[in-house]
């Protein structure tokens, strides 16, 4: 969907933008919006114009946003550039730390995903129920006397709730 242009083809309407860079109108004007893209001129009914460069740009932004840069850090890549300052050490110190968060997250997701295939495994052993007293789906309850049941006695009962603590009494 992308396209190259020559430095001689006309500029471009926001609609011609977003359609060579792929995007949504909505996105080329949000990019406006927070200064990512800027209008190389105006026509007189005060339609934006843009040029190749901006079209570049719009590429760039999209390339570092796959990369995980989030548009705050794009506009702050952008601001050193345009200051002639080499945007390269914030560039590099960025993706380092998303690349920390990301790792964090695939963890959290991952054992996530072990507990999700823990609980599938435990109710399908389980008829199903109809909440009685306090509780309110069997299923979910299970799985939290299950948890408590796997703390250590040693560990503070205000840590483990209400219902790991009369659990222990009874025990």
């Amino acid at each position: 969907m992308t396209a190259d242009l020559r430095k001689s083809d006309p500029p471009m309407t926001v609609r011609r933008l977003a359609h060579l860079g792929g995007v949504t109108v909505h996105v080329v004007r949000n990019y406006l919006r927070r200064g990512l893209l800027r209008a190389a001129s105006h026509t007189e009914a005060g339609y934006q114009l843009f040029s190749t460069a901006e079209l570049h740009r719009l590429h760039f932004i999209r390339t570092a946003q796959r990369l995980g840069f989030t548009l705050a850090g794009i506009e702050e890549i952008l601001r050193r550039s345009r200051q002639r300052k080499s945007p390269c050490p914030l560039v590099r110190d960025i993706i380092s730390r998303r690349l920390t968060e990301t790792r964090d997250q695939l963890e959290q997701l991952l054992a996530l995903q072990t507990r999700m295939e823990q609980a599938v495994a435990q109710w399908s052993r389980l008829p199903d129920a109809v909440p009685t007293g306090s509780d309110v789906c069997a299923l979910i309850e299970a799985v939290a006397a299950s948890e408590a049941a796997a703390v250590p006695k040693s560990t503070s009962r205000r840590l483990l709730g209400r219902r790991a603590s009369a659990e222990e009494k009874t025990s």
